[in-house]
């Protein structure tokens, strides 16, 4: 274990497990990614934790279920230096309080990054833009028909049609169809009973700036408030379209968060 004054870094394992979910459970908006992860994606997360009298101050946490891994660090700026040396040793995407930026920059002084608005929905002060065009993702065809549409993307590959098969089977995604064509989704890739976190957003860029958007959205975000008190989502802060669909529905910033890269390319 590494020692920073008295604070001691622990992996979190069956015998201390039980206090950091504690700790999560705090703030669970704050801590979604990390609440969930350490409960239901055991075999993909590693999660080591700062502790001090016994206490968590802070943590890091890898999740390897993705094309690449990704890293949540929650701490303050005492004990980042040492979360810091848990990161993967390849490329990687961190996901930081705006407090440590300049920590993470020290260490990894090529890597780019970018501010997003962190952004809540609460049940009963939301208003959701209904269209018959919306609908759930379900079968192999919408998994065909998604892939299609990720394949416009410019920022990042898709994945396989298997692959998205796999997302709808387990998760809940949105579309919005025109002549049958897939041309905007949305979905939540974590639904707990406090909140569901919602992302994954994209347009198909010849469909863009019509509301389309804001229709996936709205559709699964009525969804996560019918099943849990507050939906949560990130944007760019330079997305301003965006930030505005999400703003017609109820979202409201509470915050921000930093997308760092680290060699993977990859844009929030």
């Amino acid at each position: 274990m590494n020692k920073l004054a008295k604070c001691e870094i622990q992996k979190v394992n069956d015998n201390n497990s039980a206090v950091v979910i504690d700790f999560l459970k705090q703030d669970i908006i704050r801590h979604a990614f990390a609440f969930y992860d350490i409960q239901y994606a055991q075999a993909q997360t590693k999660m080591y934790v700062a502790f001090e009298n016994r206490k968590p101050q802070g943590y890091i946490l890898t999740y390897t279920g993705s094309e690449f891994p990704s890293v949540v660090i929650e701490c303050e700026d005492t004990v980042a230096n040492e979360l810091i040396e848990y990161t993967p040793k390849d490329k990687f995407i961190i996901h930081a309080p705006t407090n440590i930026l300049q920590i993470v920059l020290r260490e990894f002084p090529r890597a780019k990054h970018y501010v997003e608005d962190w952004m809540l929905a609460k049940k009963g002060e939301a208003s959701f833009q209904k269209s018959e065009n919306v609908r759930r993702l379900q079968t192999e065809e919408d998994a065909s028909k998604l892939f299609t549409l990720l394949e416009t993307r410019t920022d990042r590959n898709a994945a396989s049609v298997k692959r998205y098969f796999e997302w709808i089977s387990k998760m809940p995604l949105y579309g919005v169809f025109i002549n049958n064509e897939l041309i905007s989704y949305a979905g939540s890739f974590i639904q707990l009973p406090q909140l569901w976190m919602i992302g994954g957003v994209y347009t198909n860029p010849k469909h863009r700036n019509k509301g389309y958007a804001t229709q996936a959205t709205s559709a699964i975000t009525e969804e996560a408030l019918r099943n849990a008190e507050a939906a949560v989502l990130f944007v760019r802060t330079d997305n301003h379209p965006a930030k505005k669909a999400y703003e017609k529905i109820g979202y409201r910033k509470i915050g921000e968060k930093i997308w760092i890269d680290v060699g993977t390319g990859l844009k929030p």
